[in-house]
């Protein structure tokens, strides 16, 4: 709905009319003379803000004056009753809207007294709603000031062809307003005079040669409302249009541009409705008539009959304007009905002449033509390839490979004027050219179009195919360089024809050590193994060779230093034994048989008493190292019946190197030492000076010569 705006901030939703700020902006609606005249359904939604001149009388029977006031006029078009509920947006209270009616029929500084008038404080009075106007149900034609009233008074009768000023004056508050029209005069039709309107018509765009156009906007007044009683005028401005200021001259000279025009048109009761267009003069574009010339590529090459891109054709067409448009068409008649070809990109056709229209960004044309040739191709040139590389990837299951094509075309196409292509259709068709000189791809063939001028004059073809590189496997895991004997083997795998060893130095220069499938190393450090493939052709030639590589270490083993001694917890029902050793390498424990089983752990649980020999292993085959240790023990009973079985007791794990110097006590029940036994002997056979001792518990001593004392018990059994 259109709106009106001054310096305060006014919005009349009149079904007519729209206003919006300007340059040059119209009186405000404080004072009659400037009075908003209300037209169609009356629709009034505004904010009474600034006061006028005090049109009228301030000793007025509601006592009123302007604080912020905005007059308007309405003129009647039907006879009968008429009021209206004016409603503050804001619910508030204190929000006291009051307004004067004046008439009928009375001029702007001759109003007079008002004819009814409200000047009731909502809060004052006790009401529950800021609402004020005229209707039936009341009787007074004046109320208030103050707490008078109910804010409502009685609405007017009235009479077609009359006229009356309202003032609506915002006494407190801040809220705009609705007006809302009642009464019998406002019943199936609008107690305003209507409104006219300004039909919305065509944008208008003169396209010529010059660019240059004088246009006459009175030629489009009757497009824009017939009613020859109703007043027209235009406008640069939609302000200027609402506020009728500025109008402008009917003749417009435009150059190579774009105008809006704003149209007023008004009727004899001053309502009144805006339109626009626009009107546009450019200059025609220009279009150079062609030729394309196109291989004959298809199974008959000879009849003339091919596929065209005839989207070639415009670079030279529009002379390089990428703003221009080409649509295409078979016949001259298809042009006039716009039938244009819908995919020029690959047409197929005999016909010698294609028509064009070209369109520029402002919708301006022209026509031209484009002539077709189909020719033989050349015969002259080499065939090329097939160009081989090897894949990027090993890994991957289809290879794919890098290719440059610029070396081919400066070796094989020098001073040509060439594309290269994935398919013999884009070749043809001049579509998805590569414009990469490195491309990565599969197998496949690649299509050169040669051109003369922009005329085919053959296309080629080449393979490119990709080898695969070897696939480099290393023993795993890789041998270790054992100190002790300072070489390691490694063999890669067969079916190769070149193979490469290389020591890298600490400097990051490389050495070649070998190349036959093994390699014996000496020494740690950084090695790399190249495998190569030969690709040959279909005559045995050589065409490429693959190769790969992969960077490997060898590190250094060795077999095991016992340090420090081990760890022997014996004496106990569980005697343990930790080892500890020392080396490059990764061990293995084995006890008491040097073919194992050996385990990860270097701690082994109820090792036997007496002497046991413990064997470390290098995991890297640099051989085995060994220990015998001694686990002191004893036994918990002996039987000296001459059977070779337990027929001497004596302590384990002591021998002429281990422990000799130990001296061992034992001693009868009742504390009387019955032998002084001789730890390198084999042992105590259960008499005392030559006679058997009964079967009984005896007790010992035993002071190790690392010190240790400890006592125990046995049994005698006979």
């Amino acid at each position: 709905m259109p709106a009106l705006k001054y310096y305060l901030p006014i919005l009349l939703l009149l079904s007519f009319v729209e206003f919006s700020s300007a340059q040059t902006l119209p009186p405000l609606p404080n004072d009659c003379v400037n009075a908003i005249t209300v037209c169609g359904d009356g629709s009034i939604s505004s904010n009474a803000i600034g006061n006028g001149s005090a049109d009228f009388n301030p000793n007025d029977i509601c006592s009123g004056r302007e604080t912020n006031s905005i007059w308007i006029k309405i003129n009647i078009s039907s006879t009968g009753t008429l009021g209206f509920n004016l409603k503050p947006q804001s619910p508030d209270l204190s929000v006291d809207y009051d307004f004067f009616v004046f008439g009928a029929n009375k001029a702007c500084g001759s109003l007079g007294q008002a004819i009814r008038c409200s000047t009731t404080n909502p809060l004052q009075a006790g009401l529950t709603t800021n609402m004020t106007g005229m209707n039936g149900s009341s009787i007074e034609t004046s109320e208030g000031p103050g707490n008078d009233g109910d804010s409502f008074v009685k609405w007017l009768d009235v009479t077609a062809g009359e006229f009356y000023y309202i003032m609506i004056e915002r006494h407190h508050g801040d809220s705009s307003f609705n007006i809302e029209w009642t009464g019998s005069a406002t019943t199936g039709k609008s107690p305003f005079p209507p409104t006219p309107t300004a039909a919305k018509i065509k944008d208008d765009t003169i396209c010529n040669n010059s660019g240059t156009n004088v246009f006459n906007l009175n030629n489009y007044s009757s497009s824009i409302n017939s009613n020859i009683n109703n007043t027209i005028t235009f406008y640069s401005s939609e302000s200027d249009a609402y506020d009728n200021i500025n109008p402008i001259a009917s003749n417009q000279t435009l150059s190579e541009e774009e105008k809006t025009i704003y149209s007023r048109v008004t009727n004899v009761n001053g309502c009144f409705d805006v339109t626009s267009f626009k009107i546009s003069a450019y200059k025609n574009p220009t279009a150079t008539n062609t030729t394309l010339v196109q291989c004959d590529l298809d199974n008959n090459s000879t009849d003339g009959i091919t596929n065209f891109n005839l989207t070639q054709a415009e670079n030279e067409i529009t002379n390089g304007n990428s703003d221009i448009l080409v649509y295409y068409y078979k016949s001259i008649a298809d042009r006039n009905s716009d039938n244009y070809i819908i995919n020029p990109n690959d047409f197929r056709t005999d016909k010698t002449i294609i028509y064009t229209k070209i369109v520029n960004k402002n919708g301006c044309n022209k026509f031209g033509e484009i002539k077709l040739e189909v020719t033989p191709t050349l015969a002259s040139l080499n065939e090329i390839g097939p160009f081989y590389t090897c894949e990027n990837d090993e890994n991957n299951i289809n290879p794919e490979g890098t290719f440059n094509l610029k070396d081919v075309k400066e070796t094989y196409f020098k001073n040509l004027d060439i594309a290269f292509y994935s398919t013999r259709n884009d070749a043809s068709l001049e579509l998805n050219k590569i414009n990469n000189d490195l491309i990565t791809s599969t197998n496949k063939t690649i299509f050169v179009r040669i051109e003369d001028n922009n005329k085919c004059q053959e296309v080629k073809q080449f393979d490119l195919i990709v080898n695969k590189k070897p696939l480099v496997n290393l023993p795993d895991p890789l041998p270790k360089l054992c100190l002790n004997n300072p070489t390691a083997r490694i063999s890669a795998e067969s079916g190769f024809d070149k193979y490469e060893w290389i020591k890298i130095n600490n400097n990051g220069t490389e050495t070649t050590i070998g190349n036959n499938q093994n390699i014996v190393i000496t020494s740690t450090g950084n090695y790399k193994l190249v495998l190569t493939s030969i690709h040959y052709d279909t005559s045995g030639g050589i065409k490429n060779e693959c190769s790969n590589s992969e960077v490997f270490t060898i590190n250094a083993s060795n077999i095991a230093t016992f340090r420090p001694e081990p760890e022997i917890n014996d004496i106990h029902s569980n005697n343990r034994v930790t080892v500890f050793v020392e080396g490059e390498g990764d061990y293995l424990y084995a006890i008491d048989n040097p073919s194992g089983p050996f385990q990860v752990s270097n701690i082994f649980e109820d090792v036997p008493k007496g002497f046991s020999t413990i064997y470390v292993q290098d995991k890297n085959g640099c051989g085995i190292v060994s220990k015998t240790i001694s686990v002191i023990g004893y036994d918990k009973f002996f039987t000296p019946n001459n059977d070779m079985r337990n027929d001497y007791w004596k302590i384990y794990g002591i021998n002429s190197s281990t422990q000799s110097k130990s001296l061992v006590f034992i001693y009868d029940r009742y504390g009387k030492l019955v032998k002084q036994l001789n730890p390198l002997s084999k042992g105590w056979d259960g008499t005392f000076n030559g006679t058997p001792l009964p079967a009984s518990d005896y007790w010992f001593r035993v002071k190790l010569e690392d010190g240790r004392d400890f006592k125990g018990h046995f049994t005698l059994k006979r």
